[in-house]
């Protein structure tokens, strides 16, 4: 029986530092699946999926003419396999607004060094998580692929059944990648006596500089533009959980890494490097489930990448504004029944829901050298509104969304700051 705690994380390390020399007498065992002509291989497959969709009614003072969208936000299917009970295989393919893609490729011949575009799908389709995972013991567990980011309040909510809002949490939808997945391997698990603290960490393909922005950060730098993903620079993620019971779990998340080698062109000479954190906090008594997060992050030599990123091809349809050298965000979340099912081992009684949210968060938080602090990028949301679950994996939601922002836009009309947003839409998960 193995030992606990630290020695048994010290033995996952040792695992993966060894280039799985044990694998095969760890995993190579097929006795626990028999594999006979008789097996039915279809028994070995595991089906899913969840998806999302919503109406938007726009009252923005910053842009009066905004108009109204119905948006089929995204749908994704998911398809895993299980070769034994210790080696698994797990994608998820994800089909967003149902509308028509495009992929880049920079050819540096055929094209003289320039970006070229190709409509090559008819919708927005993706491959969003494939990855293998392996059972190096009963409490370590090792993924390789296209992994899921262990980041941040989402990376355990990512499923719109998982949070009451009609949209994806707010502040970590500005900043950070939606449903965040690199390439790159991670490893995860429990230790303690009781097993109460969960351990994630990893190494994965970095962010691409050329893409951070002024209103979203380091948001479109995760590298879902190429066909190809430049792997010149890697960044390291850690996460632990501690959970004293069902009703408390909080943690910390870290994640740094070198953001100048992944562009598209080697057209950068300095390093810029990346920290994040956050704190998360998830409380869930009888009568309501609270949740919280705080960001903070910070960005090396961001006037130097600002500078360059003003000279970067139309083609390659980035933003090219200026790039702060932090930014940080929180929010706030309670939900709390109304009409609860009464029969606890029953999920087919509708249950309803309100809920109240605030979301801070400034994408231009610091600057460096000349590089202009855009007080707009400060922002401050509050979100509230009701859920309806016919049954968990069936919900429909309304959100009404009051976001106040730190200047009016150079287009707004009156001078206003608001942008209220009303929301009414449905989620679901298979």
């Amino acid at each position: 029986m193995f030992m606990e705690g630290p020695t048994r994380l010290l033995k996952c390390l040792l695992v993966m530092a060894s280039g799985f020399l044990f694998l095969p007498q760890s995993f190579g065992n097929q006795d626990t699946i028999p594999s006979t002509p008789a097996a039915n291989p279809f028994q070995k497959l595991v089906l899913g999926g969840y998806g999302a969709m919503n109406y938007y009614n726009f009252d923005w003072q910053t842009d009066s003419s905004k108009r109204n969208s119905i948006d089929q936000e995204f749908f994704v299917a998911e398809l895993g396999y299980h070769w034994t009970d210790k080696i698994r295989f797990h994608t998820e393919i994800e089909f967003e607004h149902g509308g028509a893609g495009a992929s880049v490729e920079f050819d540096r011949f055929e094209e003289y060094g320039e970006f070229e575009y190709e409509i090559s799908k008819g919708g927005e389709v993706f491959v969003e998580e494939m990855y293998l995972e392996f059972d190096v013991f009963k409490t370590c567990q090792l993924q390789v692929g296209r992994v899921n980011v262990p980041f941040g309040s989402s990376f355990n909510r990512d499923e719109p059944t998982d949070y009451p809002t009609a949209t994806y949490s707010e502040m970590e939808a500005i900043i950070l990648p939606r449903n965040w997945t690199e390439n790159g391997i991670t490893f995860s698990g429990n230790i303690g006596s009781k097993k109460n603290w969960t351990y994630h960490a990893g190494l994965v393909s970095g962010l691409d500089g050329s893409a951070f922005s002024s209103a979203n950060w380091i948001k479109r730098g995760n590298q879902k533009r190429f066909e190809l993903v430049n792997a010149e620079s890697f960044a390291g993620v850690g996460r632990i959980d501690y959970s004293s019971s069902e009703k408390l779990s909080l943690g910390i998340s870290l994640y740094g890494g070198n953001t100048t080698g992944n562009r598209p062109k080697p057209d950068l000479q300095v390093s810029t490097p990346l920290g994040i954190g956050d704190f998360h906090i998830q409380y869930q008594p009888s009568w309501a489930k609270m949740n919280g997060m705080f960001f903070y992050g910070a960005l090396g030599n961001s006037e130097a990448l600002t500078n360059q990123n003003r000279n970067l091809s139309n083609n390659l349809n980035v933003k090219r504004t200026p790039v702060a050298a932090a930014a940080i965000g929180g929010f706030a979340e309670i939900e709390v029944p109304v009409i609860q099912n009464e029969i606890a081992a029953s999920h087919h009684h509708p249950e309803l829901s309100v809920y109240g949210r605030v979301d801070y968060y400034d994408t231009m938080f610091s600057t460096q050298g000349e590089v202009f602090n855009n007080p707009r990028w400060e922002r401050l949301s509050f979100s509230f509104g009701g859920v309806l679950k016919i049954i968990d994996e069936v919900q429909f939601k309304t959100q009404y969304i009051l976001r106040t922002v730190g200047a009016p836009a150079p287009t707004s009309v009156d001078g206003g700051t608001q942008e209220n947003t009303f929301v009414l839409g449905f989620a679901f998960e298979l």
